[in-house]
């Protein structure tokens, strides 16, 4: 194939440094630089609308670098949010195949079933097309791999990733739990702090994140947890290494990044039983639980002690393989192409 190179679309980091940097953001500035790593040539067009100067005609920019960049290339790659799919991947990919390029789609998140089946049918005739044009497509749940498959065969599992690290937690449990994410409703924040209060002072349980305008006026003191504000990306493998378990007893995740970040350092987990975190998880290594079920909850904290902690760590530890950035990066560029 001439001109053998990528044109890979999607999120970059916020230019102006000050507004945090998304999950979406951090998983495509990763494959950048597994990129750079294994020598692939690519040119780059962000996506993220925060760093243009005006919002309503960033997809016009965005647009024609597009066009700008496609004859450059051998092959288009878009990463993005369903928003993306909608407004950019139509073009992108009319255009692309009338070029005779080779396409592929990554949809971040594992809701698009159901924005699929919310959607009126002229944007299902649009989301239908894009899938079946294009050489290749990735979904970050294997269950939306199994729905959307009807509409191109060549569809792949490229989950949420994170690089593997040296660091791990101690092997000693010392009942240390630890949340981190956004301090809101739907993370289950309520059923943490109603269950601090249900277990006795050995117990330790922090919480890590923004706080939303649902938990501003929360007394945190009035519950056995401790707020310790937010992380920055850099900081979380180092904290949760300080811990023993990790708490995500969410009402709604697709492949929640924290739980992968979790695993790298070797901490069982505690979490709702959604789709998402069922596929990533086994039975070694974490505990599943009803959403809103506080007792469930509290069961499944009290029943890890020193005697299944240790298996729990190393099971949680071994089960990042799956989620392997450098592991993962080499299967989604051998499936379009890319011999690594």
């Amino acid at each position: 194939m001439k001109n053998k190179s990528i044109l890979l679309i999607g999120p970059l980091g916020l230019k102006n440094g000050l507004q945090k940097t998304g999950g979406i953001v951090v998983l495509f500035e990763d494959l950048l630089k597994q990129c750079d790593l294994l020598g692939i040539q690519y040119r780059v067009i962000d996506t993220n609308k925060v760093n243009y100067k005006n919002k309503l005609f960033a997809y016009i920019q965005i647009l024609f670098a597009f066009l700008k960049n496609v004859l450059k290339v051998s092959h288009v790659s878009i990463h993005g949010t369903a928003n993306d799919y909608r407004f950019i991947a139509p073009l992108v990919v009319f255009v692309s195949k009338l070029l005779n390029k080779h396409v592929s789609l990554r949809k971040f998140a594992g809701n698009f079933d159901t924005i699929y089946d919310n959607s009126p049918k002229i944007l299902k005739v649009m989301i239908a097309y894009i899938l079946k044009r294009s050489n290749t497509v990735f979904f970050e749940t294997k269950y939306l791999v199994d729905r959307f498959k009807i509409f191109n065969k060549n569809t792949f599992w490229f989950p949420n990733v994170r690089e593997k690290t040296l660091i791990t937690t101690d092997s000693v449990y010392n009942k240390k739990f630890i949340f981190i994410g956004h301090i809101r409703e739907e993370k289950g924040i309520r059923e943490i702090l109603e269950v601090s209060n249900l277990l006795d002072d050995s117990y330790t349980i922090d919480l890590y994140g923004y706080i939303f305008e649902d938990f501003k006026d929360v007394d945190f003191s009035d519950y056995k947890v401790n707020y310790n504000g937010s992380l920055k990306h850099s900081e979380v493998l180092n904290t949760l290494a300080k811990y023993d378990v990790l708490l995500l007893p969410s009402y709604r995740e697709g492949y929640p990044g924290v739980v992968i970040e979790a695993m790298s350092v070797g901490l069982p987990i505690i979490a709702s039983n959604l789709q998402g975190i069922a596929e990533m998880t086994n039975d070694e290594m974490a505990l599943l639980i009803e959403v809103k079920n506080i007792r469930q909850l509290q069961n499944a904290i009290e029943s890890i002690s020193m005697k299944n902690y240790q298996k729990m760590s190393k099971a949680s530890k071994n089960q990042f393989d799956s989620f392997d950035t450098a592991i993962q990066t080499k299967e989604y560029l051998n499936k379009i192409g890319f011999q690594c």
